[in-house]
């Protein structure tokens, strides 16, 4: 009796967690007698988690408990006993996990997918920078003459290619010892911000199709900041905030930071990026962060993307349309909805030179289809550098990150733990040059 009535996602659910959202259906006629008997725990609950009651929890809040009387339900966030001792309850009928339901985003055409043999996974189905930028909306901006151009990107990674077709043009500084990408994860992100146009031909020929890749931003100024390396990608804290040093001192306008660790703290000011992120902000500098690879889990927003002041980036499927599982979730350890925004991050074709060039496609063929957070957040710089191109060219006036976040919040979805405020994209910011400027591009 007991199995029947909870279903498996729920019961499993409400083992795992202290206190679990759930639906559940009473029999006929018995609502009113089950919501009775549930709002003394939903008010528990309220008193002993405040942080699952808070905003970050949308969107289950501000609706605590929430009486569907058509469908004879009620909806609540329950201690776990609680939700077993319902399913002995003879006037419930069914309980369910009360499952957040995210938007679905725009997914490249048909002709932008790709599938390839693979000597291990036999398989693999991909697409790439070329057809993510027109997700992103960055080929519209540049067929309207917007390219990046005037406008310096900083990339702190692992460095990138000094000979890769894509990354020639690319300026160089470390904080390490050399400045050769021995990795490959800079120079994947470095030709996402900004790569020039260039054909992956060992996917070509497995593929069928030729097999393009061009960063958003074609025209921008370059510059990768070697800050993590050791053939793994790896680096130290101290290591960063040099690199972002670095970016101010050589007048970056826009940080791209596909990076990250564990955020430990209890506040933001305790975090050793916090003032340094308050001194880029007032560079006037946009840093631009992923949000890292511990989804789908809450509360594994890495550090520095964490911060209240940088734009934090999640990643979506750009086949499917869908959150990636990986993508990390809010809310911070001091309860803010993170991450910001959204972008393609999965299966995404560009440059890549090192221990990664075999990641996606199995062979050495300076070119892979690879996934993370870190893929999405070359995407948002990228474009980030084109919106900060127009707004000097059209308005006279920098862009900045505040700017940003506020056109997210009138213009994208309503802000929430997983997808932030969705998708961010060209297409937005001509609205919002509209709507608030008054120019149409």
């Amino acid at each position: 009796m007991f199995r029947d009535k909870i279903t498996r996602r729920a019961r499993i659910t409400a083992q795992s967690r202290v206190a679990s959202p759930v639906i559940i259906r009473s029999v006929p006629q018995r609502l009113r007698e089950v919501a009775e008997e549930v709002q003394p725990f939903v008010e528990e609950v309220k008193e002993l988690f405040p942080r699952l009651m808070a905003p970050a929890m949308m969107p289950f809040t501000p609706y605590p408990m929430r009486v569907i009387n058509r469908f004879d339900m009620v909806a609540a966030i329950l201690p776990r006993e609680i939700i077993f001792r319902l399913a002995e309850n003879p006037s419930v009928e069914k309980i369910y996990h009360d499952q957040t339901m995210y938007a679905l985003f725009r997914t490249v055409p048909e002709e932008g997918i790709f599938k390839a043999p693979h000597k291990v996974t036999k398989e693999i189905e991909f697409t790439s920078t070329k057809w993510t930028k027109k997700l992103v909306g960055a080929d519209m901006a540049n067929k309207k003459g917007f390219n990046g151009r005037g406008i310096l990107v900083s990339i702190t990674d692992t460095g990138a290619s000094r000979v890769h077709e894509q990354t020639r043009r690319v300026d160089f500084e470390s904080t390490m010892k050399q400045y050769r990408d021995e990795n490959g994860h800079g120079t994947h992100c470095t030709s996402t911000v900004g790569g020039q146009e260039a054909t992956d031909e060992y996917l070509s020929q497995r593929s069928g199709r030729r097999v393009l890749c061009e960063g958003m931003a074609p025209e921008c100024g370059l510059l990768a900041v070697k800050c993590l390396g050791y053939y793994l990608g790896m680096g130290s804290t101290s290591n960063i905030i040099d690199a972002l040093a670095i970016s101010l001192d050589r007048g970056a306008s826009v940080i791209s930071m596909s990076l990250g660790g564990t955020s430990m703290t209890e506040t933001p000011q305790e975090e050793p990026y916090y003032k340094v992120m308050d001194e880029t902000v007032k560079y006037g500098a946009i840093p631009v962060i992923a949000a890292g690879n511990e989804g789908p889990g809450s509360n594994t927003i890495g550090a520095p993307g964490c911060l209240p002041q940088v734009l934090t980036v999640g990643a979506y499927d750009p086949i499917r349309g869908n959150v990636a599982d990986f993508s990390s979730r809010g809310p911070t350890n001091w309860g803010e909805v993170k991450p910001d925004v959204v972008a393609p991050g999965v299966n995404v074709d560009s440059a890549i030179v090192g221990v990664l060039d075999t990641a996606g496609d199995g062979v050495p063929s300076r070119f892979s289809p690879i996934s993370g957070t870190s893929m999405a957040t070359p995407h948002v710089a990228g474009l980030v550098a084109l919106m900060m191109e127009c707004h000097g060219r059209v308005l006279d006036r920098k862009l900045t990150v505040e700017e940003i976040k506020r056109m997210m919040s009138e213009l994208g979805l309503e802000k929430n733990n997983t997808v932030g405020w969705g998708a961010i994209t060209w297409e937005i910011y001509e609205r919002w040059l509209s709507t608030t400027y008054g120019v149409d591009l």
